[in-house]
Order: C-alpha cells, then structure tokens, then sequence
C-alpha cells in the first residue's frame, strides 16, 4: 500500500491568523493593578470565558486556539474547563518531500487556579510543615508574587500525526494521553474596552499510548510506501510547553478572578472564623480536662501501692488471729492458702476502691463543665436533666444488683462456715471414739439411741398439744357462733 501525504509550509495561513489576532487586541491599553475588593462578585457569561494560543506551538508553524470556561459565576471560583486543538493541515505538492509534519490534536482540560496568600506561625492559615505539603501549597509568608495565579490540573488527549525528517522512516498513526498540567498566569495588557491579555507559562506531562505506521519517502516513484506496522505501546511523554496568550472577555481582568472565598465573602468569613474559635475552645477544654485527668492518675497511682501494702497487711493479721477459732484443727497448707485467698481479695478491694475514686473525680470534672455550659443554655439544662435522671435509675439498678451479689457471697460463706464446723465436729468425734473401749462405744451408741428416743418423744408431745390446742380453739369458735 502506497500513502501520498504531502507536506507544505502554511506562510499565508499563519499570517493571516496573526493578523486576526492582532485585530482582536485594542491598541489602547490600561495599567494592571492589584484588586483588594472584599465583596463577591455575580460573573457573566462573556467574564467567564477566556481564548488561548501556544506562541511555542506557532514557532513549530502549528496553529492553534484554546477556549476555557469557568465552572461557577463567583469570583472565588477556582474551577476551571477548556478545551484546545492543534491542526496543521496537509498541503498538496507536485513532488515527494523529505520532511513531513502533519497533526491533528484534541485536548480536555481540567484546572484548579489559587494565588500565594500570606500566613502566620500560628493562626487561622499556618504554613505547611511538610515538604510534600509545600509542593502545591499557596502559604507564604510574604507573598512574592501576588497578581499572579498558580494552576494545576489534568488532561486527556487524542492525537492523529504524519511526521518524517530527512531521509530516514516516518510515522504515521495515533495517539492518546493523559497527566498534569502545572503553570502560572501572569497580567499582561487592560484594554478600555475592558478585556485584558494574560500571559500564560506552564507544562503538561504525562503517559502516552501510541500505535503507529513506518513509512518512507520514494522519490522515485513520487510516493511515500508503508514499510511497517507498531502495534500500540505506552511510555512517558512531555506533551507540550506553555507561552501562551490568553484574551479575557468582558470587564473583569484576572487579578479579580480565582480569589478565595475567605477573602472576598464577609459572611463566610464569619462562620468560618466562627467555627474555628470554636474548635479552638474545645481543644483548649480538652487539654485541661486532659491535664486535670493526668494529675488525678498521677495522686492514685502513688497512693496504689500503700494502700494495697496496708490492706495485705491487716489481712494476713486477721487470718493469723481468727484462724484457730475458725479451723480449731487447721494444716499449715490450709492456713497458707487462706492468706492467699485473702490476699487476693485484698487486691481486688482495694482496686476496686481506687477505681471508684478515680471514677467518682473525672465525674466530678464533667459534672462541673456541664454546669457551666447548662447556665447558658436552658435547652442544655434540661437535656443533662434528663441524662442524670436516667443515669441514676440505672446506678439504683446497679446498686441492687450489687447488693445481691453481696447478701448471695455472704449466705454461701456461712454456709461454708457452716460446713466446716460440722466437718471438724465430726473429725472431733471420730477421733474421740478412736480412743474408746468396747464398752464405752456401747454405752455411747445406747445414749445416742436413748438421746435419739428422747427426741422423738418430744416432737410427738408437741405434735399432740398442737392437736389439742387446735380442738379447743375449734370448739370455742362453734360456741360462739351458736
């Protein structure tokens, strides 16, 4: 397959875009000075466009126009789309050529301007402390340059091209991109029409997905023959340089556009400034609860330890005391064992106890902040009302609970005691009649049977003056209803 492109230079055309553009530009110009307006401003249509040209690009000899539109009509708006192409079209020629250069691109554009605003070490707007931060950041402490304005953004980008030089191969094919864009803006010219021309300095960079066609000159045969095929690939790609011109519509230069909105809307500002003070307080409150916390921690740890040292003590001293009476015949292991138990117990009273104070201080810190904001605020009253209503019915519960707990620990340790005793009494026994004789295990067995038949005799007494009790308390209610 043979291709004939043929390449031309486009004198004519490019003067006469030239000369269209310098059409466009007033003679009379007017001096660009800073804005320090603090209102916001309703744009129009015309003010929020904007038409660029790439002088790099008509040094190539390569037409080109850009057309930008601000996404809001404010002037604190710093969202920005445009759109810009590239054609250098193909021109005929009677013979082949060794150099040919011949593109079409389209590109979408997305940008973000902002301006350098000054900061303070401390306050609302603080510098960035990080390098990655100050990268991108608009912080300075005396802003350097403060008509201009910084952007950056994304791009995406179709190409389609035809390019040889020389002798060697050419290519042909198409291309698609993506990346960033970073650059500045600076004023240039005022007209007393009202539009104004900015210059425009920046880059766009990115990664590039290329497919293509090799193919050479053959001016033989008055052709350019396709000598191979590139499937498509991607790799780094600077895609161009900005020196542009930008023509600005309308009655509204660049040094009133793309403010911040802190800057130019009172009422902004105001809640802003606002909630700022406001996280400022909380933060400060924070920190001295924080501190009245730290210092309560600090007074219980030191007192943890001879508290619980004390307790050890008076414990191990009870059980040494009331151990005898308790387990008349007590092992040394069960003596030891006892004291560890208690010791524990000890532990966890006193943990418990310490806790409770802890508790009961940081209670007390919050119930004194919540007086003070409730004396300003009835609703805030009445909602902590209802809060501390509810939080004692549920202390009340607690309570209770604890004090079953309490009464169940108490019924199981008697009975534990309970059966101690009766387990020493029988060891007691057992013991003394390991020592008797014959006849005394008799005698004892037959006054525990005579005991036992005693026993029995009483309860049947009882039973049978029970019985009569009731008879004559029957008989007396009949009399009494007769």
């Amino acid at each position: 397959m043979r291709y004939k492109w043929h390449n031309g230079l486009v004198k004519a055309m490019g003067r006469q875009c030239f000369l269209m553009l310098m059409l466009m530009l007033p003679i009379a110009t007017l001096a660009q000075v800073a804005d320090n307006s603090r209102r916001v401003d309703t744009l129009s249509l015309a003010e929020r466009i904007s038409v660029r040209t790439n002088l790099v690009d008509w040094g190539l000899l390569v037409p080109n126009i850009g057309v930008e539109f601000d996404i809001r009509n404010t002037n604190w708006n710093r969202w920005a789309v445009n759109a810009n192409f590239r054609y250098r079209p193909r021109t005929s020629s009677t013979y082949v050529r060794g150099i040919v250069f011949n593109i079409f691109e389209a590109t979408l554009e997305g940008r973000v301007y902002w301006r350098e605003r000054k900061c303070t070490a401390t306050g609302y707007l603080s510098p960035h402390r990080y390098w990655w931060d100050k990268l991108w950041s608009c912080r300075n402490m005396l802003p350097s340059h403060p008509n201009w304005v910084f952007y950056r953004g994304g791009y995406v980008t179709y190409s389609k091209y035809s390019m040889l030089w020389g002798g060697g191969e050419g290519r042909q094919g198409t291309a698609y991109m993506a990346g960033v864009t970073w650059g500045f803006v600076k004023p240039f010219l005022a007209f007393q029409n009202g539009n104004s021309v900015d210059m425009e300095f920046g880059f766009s960079a990115g990664i590039m997905y290329n497919k293509y066609d090799t193919f050479r000159a053959d001016r033989e045969n008055n052709c350019y023959p396709k000598t191979g095929h590139q499937d498509g690939k991607f790799g780094p790609m600077l895609r161009d340089l900005h020196v542009a011109l930008v023509y600005r519509f309308g009655n509204y230069p660049i040094q009133k556009k793309y403010r911040w909105r802190y800057d130019v809307d009172l009422d902004f500002r105001e809640k802003k400034d606002s909630i700022y003070n406001a996280w400022l307080t909380e933060r400060e409150q924070k920190y001295i609860r924080d501190s009245i916390y730290r210092v309560v921690a600090q007074e219980f740890k030191l007192l943890y330890d001879s508290c619980v040292d004390v307790r050890h003590r008076e414990q191990q001293q009870a059980i040494d005391e009331q151990a005898p009476a308790r387990v008349p015949n007590y092992t040394p292991k069960q003596l030891a064992k006892m004291r560890r138990d208690s010791i524990k117990q000890a532990r966890r009273d006193s943990i418990d106890a310490i806790k409770k104070h802890y508790t009961d201080s940081v209670n007390a810190v919050k119930k004194a902040r919540r007086d003070s904001l409730a004396k300003n605020d009835p609703k805030l009253a009445k909602k902590f009302a209802e809060e501390d209503a509810r939080e004692a019915k549920q202390q009340a519960l607690r309570d209770k609970i604890e004090r079953n707990k309490a009464k169940a620990k108490e019924k199981a340790k008697d009975a534990q005691a309970t059966i101690e005793r009766q387990r020493a009494k029988r060891e007691a026994e057992k013991k003394a009649e390991a020592k008797m004789t014959k006849e005394e295990k008799a005698a004892a067995r037959k006054a525990k049977a005579q005991a036992a038949q005693e026993r029995i005799a009483r309860m049947r007494e009882r039973r049978q003056a029970a019985k009569k009790a009731e008879e004559a308390a029957k008989k007396a209610d009949e009399g009494g209803a007769e």
